[in-house]
């Protein structure tokens, strides 16, 4: 779809999605890695590894814009009919997957704090995850059943589709447009705010809530902090972009005769909407990491341990290259390591 006279701001894309590639990707992928180190099995831990896998993959995409906007829209890995519509369908799964799975994380911990005794059964929360990302895969492979496949768009630098492509009549486009966009993150962002309003109600009314010991209810309403600043992270990103999502949406369905959008073109909504896109993964898919290791305390030390760890070992490879003594300088450090590693666990 071409945005017509609309100057399309690559320094802006390739900005956004190096700031996604470069600094998501390796805080994403530490917080994965500690998630996945953890011995204790809960609902909690479950989701937190899915959103941080989720958000790496988001942020291991960002690789692909960053090159094209970078070289002004040029195809580079986009050029490859595989990788394009690779890029495609990951994105479109990632991005609504990511918001289906803070939706769970902000309505289970809601439940957990409306009914302290009550235990939400691992099933109740794999199992939706699951279907969710079945109906994702099946989605994203839909234009394919009416041989359509995913193009590579210079304006908006992302591989897509077009609903308006498919065989199908105009009613059923409209309704297919719903599902996809509207319905698929406008639903979760409502669940998100009330659920989250609840928990905040549940925190501000006072310990009397919880019922547990009181180290047990400090480490429940940290956790609880924690999931309300991930909903808020949510909030904030994504309100602007389900914002224009709306009036795309009525603009869609009501091929453009409501009184107050005749004005507004497709094409700037598109726009408009794929610059909302843009901010809203990078700020969202690092925010969340970066508030996983602000608020988990053994995260921190994790992160820290691996800092020193790998900082002490390039310098015992300088010293074990430069000078005699390496093997007395590589003895040290691994004592110094496995010391370390004790006093953590």
């Amino acid at each position: 779809m071409s945005t017509g006279n609309i100057s399309v701001p690559y320094g802006l894309y390739t900005g956004l999605s190096t700031t996604q590639f470069l600094l998501g990707t390796p805080l994403n992928l530490l917080c994965l890695i500690y998630f996945l180190t953890k011995k204790k099995r809960s609902n909690s831990r479950f989701l937190y590894l899915c959103i941080n896998g989720v958000d790496a993959a988001i942020c291991c995409l960002g690789i692909f814009t960053a090159l094209s906007s970078f070289y002004d829209g040029a195809e580079m890995l986009f050029g490859s009919e595989i990788l394009c519509a690779l890029q495609g369908m990951l994105s479109n799964i990632t991005q609504r997957l990511s918001v289906f799975l803070i939706a769970v994380l902000s309505i289970s911990r809601t439940i957990s704090l409306a009914c302290p005794l009550k235990h939400i059964p691992r099933h109740s929360i794999t199992l939706p995850v699951f279907v969710y990302t079945v109906l994702l895969v099946f989605q994203a492979t839909m234009p394919y059943w009416f041989g359509v496949g995913y193009e590579y768009s210079t304006s908006f630098v992302k591989c897509g589709w077009r609903i308006t492509d498919l065989t199908i009549s105009l009613t059923a486009q409209k309704i297919l447009y719903v599902f996809l966009l509207p319905f698929q993150f406008l639903l979760p962002l409502i669940a998100v705010l009330v659920s989250g309003g609840l928990t905040c109600v549940k925190m501000l009314g006072g310990s009397q809530v919880l019922t547990r010991a009181d180290d047990a209810n400090k480490r429940k309403r940290q956790g609880t902090m924690t999931v309300v600043l991930l909903t808020a992270a949510y909030a904030i990103f994504n309100i602007p972009f389900c914002a224009v999502m709306i009036i795309h949406s009525i603009q869609f369905i009501s091929d453009g005769k409501i009184d107050g959008f005749k004005d507004i073109t497709p094409s700037e909504i598109i726009m408009m909407g794929t610059l909302l896109t843009n901010y809203t993964v990078v700020g969202n898919s690092i925010t969340n990491a970066v508030i996983y290791i602000c608020r988990i305390k053994k995260l921190r030390h994790f992160s820290r341990l691996n800092v020193f760890i790998s900082t002490r070992r390039n310098r015992v490879r300088l010293d074990a290259t430069g000078t005699a003594g390496g093997s007395t300088t590589i003895e040290n450090i691994s004592l110094q390591e496995r010391t370390l590693s004790s006093a953590r666990h």
